[in-house]
Order: structure tokens, then sequence, then C-alpha cells
């Protein structure tokens, strides 16, 4: 079924701002957001492997080798996240 459109109902908006994209794609990252809201020397506890996996793989990307992730010495199973540069 092909559905036509018809280009007279179509409006222009310009005075205001358009909704903000949810999607990574368009630039904002959940991730990319706490990264930049960390100050140097914050760190944060990772309690689940799954959760310690995608830090990881988001601090690369976003930090870029501006962070450090290690087992906890104090609590066994657990990271600790922080950004040191």
């Amino acid at each position: 079924m092909k559905v036509q459109t018809n280009i007279n109902e179509l409006a222009i908006i310009s005075h205001r701002k358009a909704p903000v994209c949810q999607h990574s794609q368009s630039g904002t990252s959940k991730w990319k957001d706490l990264f930049e809201s960390m100050k140097l020397g914050d760190w944060i506890l990772v309690k689940d492997k799954h959760t310690y996996a995608n830090i990881k793989r988001a601090a690369t990307i976003h930090l870029r080798g501006r962070y450090r992730c290690y087992l906890n010495p104090e609590s066994k199973g657990t990271w600790v996240f922080t950004k040191y540069k």
C-alpha cells in the first residue's frame, strides 16, 4: 500500500528549537555525559561484570586512556573505575 503525502500539508517550524534526538548517532551518549561530569580523581564502584565490560568499552571511546579500571582490593568481585587525566 502506497501512502501519498501532500506537500502542502507540511509546515516549516522556525520559532522554536527542534526536539533533541535521543539516539547515540546524534552525538549524545549516556556514557559521554557521565564521563564529562566526572572531575579528576572521581571514581565509580562497579559491582557487575557486564557493567564493567560496558564501562571499559565506553571509556576507551570517550576518555582515550585518561582512566584506570582495576579490581577493588577491599572487595572481591568489584572494580574501581577512576578518571585521572
